[in-house]
This record gives structure tokens, C-alpha cells and sequence, in this order.
């Protein structure tokens, strides 16, 4: 059987819902959209999310059918899709909240719970779909032998806004309380499906780390998983302040053609209006000392309830929840915004002026520490720059404060290699042969092949050793501890380099994750082996004290 083709003979699961059936894959069982809130739709758009109450029974639920995914722009029917982050079925409604379940066929004859993998996509908080299909997670479950839940969670405008006064006032941050609604949900129902309530460990990139962030500094999330794994969160991209986040809510009434806080008017607009209007309020400017809030302009803000405070610095004050967490980002992070943002060459004079723009009184003190040359174009630089600033530096940054703060279990990685499959990037051609914000996830997932796309050797053992140690962590909170869970007979790692905790007694550590094999980085010595490799962290990481 080729790998991706199932089959509707999987198990029936018995829920508190009904039964449901599931998919039969090679690598285990599918069940795809099951309903974990009722539908945020007529008077329930901008509300706080009500958890599914409906059973199905007596009838028997088909598994193989994902539910819509949140509404979004850039995934109509005549648009390009390389990266396969739209639903896989091309559905969009505002009836969106629903999750997938991803387990290995060990299920099915055992007793034994297995830890869950929770996951929480990126797209900037407007964008993404726990449906999509380089989040399929079959490949990830059967080589950690866990089960993985992919979920979605409100999106843009119809998950953040805030605007309008009293009690039919929009208050925002409805996406985050959908994913807690989310987690509430695998509390409650993961046992059905072989996982274990008990380990569950969270995992996002960009805006989904950003998420767990908010998780592991609010008390409406204690409880509900208890590790974590952070890709690329970019901690200096600031959140709004209620201020900021109701002038952008007034901003987009007015493009609605309402005005300022008319909850009716809003209300009476359907989803393409919405979008539409979204769409048109990305370059709202709602703080022009705070720009990097226009890169995430639709996301949480700072409420003082779900997000006290910026998430850097409630991690250098320690008032986050303690638990073991894995966190990392890719090397050249902001590639791709600054190409983007920038489609021709940049001069001096204009990297000097987004320097000002962004850093005020310390540009000057910045582009000298980066001693950029004279060049045709200088975006390299600023691309460098930006991804020190928002990514590396205070990713760091906040891994020191937590050990400071006594979570002494946290691993560091920097993921280092640039995918063979060039076209994937589509129109981004700027990221060819290097490094992007999200080259990691195709990885973490294994997904290209249910693409039609194969993975190098290199890039199969790379991926393989990821799963390794991620199983590894959400079996036994140790990234390197495997002896208490089966290793997946499919899993092709070659001398598996050992982990070391980011923390003063190893001198910060730092995993490689690259081809053709990985590498630590660490502060104590400079020697280089076969198999490993020890660079100072002043040499990773020169610029951050500027920063």
C-alpha cells in the first residue's frame, strides 16, 4: 500500500459523544473532525467559546472528514498552496472548531496509555489550520509513539478583535480561549483514543509558540498540559496594549463602514466582508514607536488575564508555570518578511532608515555592530539582524532567566538546514538554499511525502532524529532518555548525539539541528570531533548585547 492511501476499516472509538470510526494508514489510525466547541457563529461570534455539547449517537461518526478550517484569506480555489497549509479539503467556515487525532496502530491492543502530542500551528495568528496537510500527523505519532491532536483555533479578526463597550463588546483573544477549550477537550476525551490526560506535552511554531507562551503564563491553562515544545516564537514582536488593540478594532469598523464600537453593525457583516476589511487593516499603524506589532497585527493582546504582560518579561521575572520545555529557532528567521517587505535591492540610506524606524537612539550603535560592507543590497544584514533581535537573542534570553528562576530542564536548539525541495517555497524564491522561518516544520512532521516529495537520506535521518528526541521528551521529560518507550522500528537515526540541558552547569548548551549530522553548541570549548562540534556562545550569538 502506498503511504498517504487509507482505508475506512480502522477501529471504532466510543466517545462521551457517540462512536466514532476511524482511518486505517500505514503508520497507524486517522480520526479527523471531531468538534471540541459549538460552532462561534450568530450570537456566539466574538463570544468566549461553549464546548461541544451534542452527542451523535446513536449514529456512528465518520472520521475521515475534516471539519472546515477558520476563515482565512489566500486559500480560495485559484490560489497557489505550495506549502500545503490550507485545508486539505478547501473548506472555510466560521464553524471551524475542530481537531484531528493521530495515533500509531499500538492502540488498538493495549492497555497502556501513550503521552499526547498537542499541536498549535503557526500563520500569525490570521492564517493556518490544524487540517492542513503538512500538519498530518500520522508519521509524527508513529515514530514518537504518541498520540498527536492538530487543532483549530479562531482566527484574524473574528478571533482577536477588540472593540465596542459593554456587554455585547468584542474583547478579543478568543483564539487563545479556543485552544484552551481545545486542551480542556483532550482532558476530558484523549483516554478514548489510547492517550494519556496526564502527559500531555504542547507544540507550536511562530504564532502557535507564541501561544504557548500565553499558556505557560496564565492560570487559566495550569492543568491542562505539562511540558512543552516552542519553535521560533518571536518574543519581540510586541502584543498590543488594550489602547492599540481598540484603535486597530476602530480602524476596522470604519472599513466595515461602521462606527466605533456599533457591535450590530459589525455583526451584520458576512465572513468575506470581515476578511476583506481584515485584509485592507494590515498596514494600520497603531503604535509608530512599536512597527513590529504591524507583523502580527491581528493576535492576542495584553488584557492583564490571558496575557498579563509581555511574555520576555514575565520569564525574566519567572512568573511562569515551571515544567520541563524545549525551545528553538531556524537561522535565518526574518528572510522571508524582509524580502518580502522589501522586493528590490536596499541601499544604505534605506537600511539606515529602517534601522532608525525600528531602534531609534540605538541604530547607529546596531548597523556598527554589524559592520555590514559596502553591497548592491543590504537586506542579508538586516535580515540578520532582525532575526537576532526578534528570534535568537531573546529566545536566549528568556531559556537564562527561566533556569535563573529554578526550571533547570530546558533544552535549546537552532534548526540549520535548508530543504532540498526548492519548489515549496513557490513564489519565495528568496528563500532557496537557505534557512527560513518554518523550514523546520516540514521535519517535525514528515510530511512532503504525502506531497509526492522525498526527503534526502540526510534529511530523512535529520527529520528521524527529531522524532527521537521529541518521543524521547514526551515520554519521559528528557530529550535524550529513551529506555522507558519503544522506539519506532521505522526511525533511522545514526549516532544519536546526546542533549545537554541549557543550563550554568553545561555552560549553555545549544543542539545543531542540521545535515549531514548534528552538533552542539557550547560556551566551554572550541574543539571539533566527528560527530560533534563546540563553538563558543559568544561566536553564536555576538550581537545579542546590542540588541
Amino acid at each position: 500500500m502506498m503511504t498517504g492511501i487509507f482505508a475506512m476499516d480502522g477501529p471504532v472509538f466510543q466517545t462521551q459523544y457517540g462512536a466514532v470510526r476511524s482511518m486505517s494508514v500505514d503508520e497507524g489510525v486517522i480520526v479527523l473532525g471531531l468538534p471540541f466547541g459549538q460552532p462561534p457563529v450568530d450570537a456566539l461570534r466574538w463570544k468566549p467559546p461553549k464546548p461541544f455539547s451534542t452527542p451523535w449517537a446513536p449514529g456512528i461518526r465518520d472520521g475521515s472528514v475534516p471539519g472546515p478550517a477558520c476563515p482565512r484569506k489566500g486559500c480560495g480555489p485559484k490560489d497557489a498552496d505550495s506549502q500545503h497549509v490550507c485545508p486539505r479539503d478547501g473548506k472555510l467556515s466560521e464553524d471551524c472548531l475542530y481537531l484531528n487525532i493521530f495515533a500509531p496502530h499500538t492502540i488498538a491492543n493495549s492497555t497502556n496509555k501513550l503521552p499526547v502530542l498537542f499541536w498549535l500551528h503557526g500563520g500569525g495568528f490570521d492564517s493556518g489550520t490544524g487540517s492542513a496537510l503538512s500538519y498530518d500527523g500520522r508519521f509524527l505519532a508513529n515514530k514518537t509513539n504518541t498520540v498527536v491532536v492538530t487543532t483549530n483555533y479562531r482566527l484574524g479578526s473574528l478571533g482577536f478583535l477588540v472593540v465596542g463597550e459593554g456587554k455585547d463588546a468584542a474583547t478579543g483573544n478568543y483564539g487563545i480561549l479556543d485552544q484552551i477549550l481545545a486542551l480542556k477537550w483532550v482532558q476530558q476525551n484523549i483516554g478514548s483514543f489510547g492517550g494519556d490526560k496526564n502527559r500531555v506535552t504542547i507544540v507550536g511554531q511562530s504564532a502557535g509558540a507564541d501561544s504557548i507562551g500565553i499558556h505557560m503564563t496564565n492560570n487559566r491553562s495550569i492543568g491542562l498540559f505539562e511540558k512543552a515544545i516552542m519553535l521560533s516564537l518571536p518574543f519581540t514582536i510586541n502584543h498590543k496594549s488594550h489602547f492599540e488593540a481598540v484603535r486597530l478594532g476602530n480602524h476596522f469598523a470604519g472599513l466595515l463602514n461602521c462606527t466605533h464600537g456599533d457591535m450590530t453593525c459589525i455583526r451584520s457583516k458576512t465572513t468575506e466582508q470581515l476578511l476583506d476589511a481584515q485584509d485592507k487593516s494590515h498596514n494600520f499603524i497603531a503604535n509608530p514607536l512599536r512597527l513590529f506589532e504591524m507583523f502580527v497585527q491581528w493576535g492576542p493582546y495584553i488584557d492583564g488575564d490571558i496575557l498579563a504582560e509581555e511574555l520576555v518579561d514575565r520569564f525574566a521575572k519567572g512568573q511562569f508555570h515551571k515544567m520541563p520545555f524545549i525551545i528553538g529557532t531556524v537561522t535565518e528567521e526574518a528572510r522571508p518578511y524582509v524580502y518580502g517587505a522589501f522586493s528590490n535591492n536596499m541601499s544604505r540610506l534605506e537600511l539606515d532608515g529602517v534601522a532608525v524606524a525600528f531602534l531609534g537612539g540605538k541604530a547607529e550603535r546596531v548597523i556598527r555592530e554589524y559592520h555590514p560592507p559596502q553591497t548592491s543590497d543590504y537586506r542579508p544584514y538586516l535580515s540578520h539582524a532582525v532575526t537576532d533581535w526578534v528570534f535568537t537573542c531573546p529566545t536566549r534570553n528568556a531559556s537564562r532567566n527561566a533556569i535563573v528562576s529554578g526550571e533547570t530542564d530546558v533544552w535549546l536548539s537552532v534548526f540549520d538546514h535548508s530543504w532540498s525541495f526548492k519548489h515549496a517555497w513557490g513564489d519565495s524564491a528568496y528563500c532557496d538554499g537557505h534557512v527560513c522561518h518554518g523550514e523546520n516544520v516540514p521535519f517535525v512532521f514528515q510530511t512532503p511525502p504525502l506531497a509526492n516529495i522525498t526527503l534526502t537520506p540526510d534529511e530523512q535521518v535529520m527529520a528521524d532524529t527529531i522524532a527521537y528526541h521529541y518521543g524521547n521528551f514526551a515520554h519521559t521529560s528528557d530529550p535524550n532518555k529513551h529506555n522507558q518507550h519503544p522506539v519506532s522500528p521505522k526511525i533511522n537515526t545514526s549516532d544519536i548525539l546526546n542533549w545537554p540541558k541549557y543550563n550554568s552547569d553545561n555552560l549553555y548548551t545549544v543542539l545543531n539541528i542540521t545535515t549531514p549530522e548534528y552538533r552542539t553548541i557550547d560556551k566551554r570549548s572550541a574543539t571539533f570531533g566527528t560527530k560533534k562540534t563546540f563553538i563558543t556562545e559568544e561566536e553564536s550569538e555576538p550581537h545579542c548585547s546590542e540588541l
